[in-house]
Formats: C-alpha cells, structure tokens, sequence
C-alpha cells in the first residue's frame, strides 16, 4: 500500500507544472482616442480640504462621455490617478481615474492630485 501511495503521489508531482500568467491589463478597449480635452474654468473650492479633479474623457463602453471637472473630499491620505489612454497591440485602452490608498507609484504627468491629510 505504502508503494503505491509513493507512485500515486510521484504521478501527481510530475503533472504538476507552475506557471506564471502576466496579470490582466486594468483597461477596457475602446474604439479609438478620446477627442481633445474640453477647457472648463475651475470655481472656488466649496471646502478647505476639497481637491479639484479635472474633467475628462469616460469611455462608457460605446463612446466617450465628458465628465466636467470638479471638487471632491477625498478619502484621507488617498491620491487620486487620473484616468489613461493608450495603445496595446493596435488597440486604444482607457483605464477609469480612481482613488489609490497610500503613495501611488505612477508614471509622472499622470494627473496624480494627493488629498490632503487630515491633522
């Protein structure tokens, strides 16, 4: 008995192959670049802790919608990344703006606005 549970488990060993798949890209595609951004005027904060986040272009899965800039309380210590366009493999790529916990380790010119802390 004790052979065959040493074959059984020597089988089971040998199928046993690890491998590493590259996490899924954050973005959806979309059909093609985001039309040029829309020059809005920022008004006064409505709060001493507000932070302005700056409209953009939303693909919402058929076309880009325009979300106008504007004022946030932002989660504590929360950084917020804009959102992204690019390229992959021929195809145009959005990935949503969203709030990030802790330091965010983005490329620079990515419209990272830090909220401030609360003290």
């Amino acid at each position: 008995m004790r052979g065959l549970s040493g074959l059984l488990l020597a089988t089971l060993m040998a199928g046993c192959v690890a491998t590493v798949t590259p996490p899924p890209a954050r973005g959806v595609v979309a059909n093609g670049p985001p039309p040029a951004p829309v020059n809005e005027n920022r008004p006064p904060p409505p709060a001493p802790q507000a932070t302005w986040l700056p409209g953009y272009w939303h693909w919402n899965g058929v076309e880009y919608a325009w979300i106008p800039g504007h004022w946030e309380q932002p989660p504590a210590g929360a950084t917020w990344s804009a959102p992204r366009y690019w390229t992959l493999q021929g195809n145009y790529m959005y990935e949503p703006g969203r709030w990030l916990r802790g330091p965010a380790a983005l490329p620079p010119n990515n419209g990272v606005v830090t909220a401030p802390r609360p003290r």
